[in-house]
């Protein structure tokens, strides 16, 4: 089983989200005065292994360039970004060092983020 954090204002179309309502487990609302959506609804999914790529593939495509979406189980972190998503190992190493130089030029998400990913939603 994976655990998934999706924010809501983090996808270019709301919609897909009704693939995921049988996953769905909670949700916080987060206030981010200095960000450009100043409140941030942050879905918690659980997801079977054997759909989990299925729908990481769906939100590559539905990712806004300057976020990503994270996902992992007790052995995989899976990042996702804008066309994209990649397969690492739990904490970071050199694993890690392709989805942050794609997401860096590519998917225009700060440095800073990338490289410290954690494993909570």
């Amino acid at each position: 089983m994976f655990r998934m954090g999706i924010i809501e204002e983090s996808l270019e179309n709301r919609e897909i989200l009704k693939m995921f309502e049988k996953y769905f487990i909670s949700q916080r609302i987060e206030h981010v005065p200095e960000d450009e959506y100043p409140t941030w609804h942050t879905n918690e999914y659980h997801i079977p292994e054997e759909e989990i790529q299925e729908l990481l593939d769906t939100l590559k495509e539905q990712i806004k360039t300057t976020w990503y979406i994270h996902t992992f189980n007790d052995k995989t972190l899976f990042v996702v970004l804008r066309g994209r998503w990649f397969e690492m190992a739990l904490k970071k190493d050199e694993s890690w060092n392709d989805m942050i130089e794609y997401g860096v030029k590519n998917a225009k998400v700060e440095r800073r983020y990338l490289e410290n990913i954690s494993l909570h939603i």
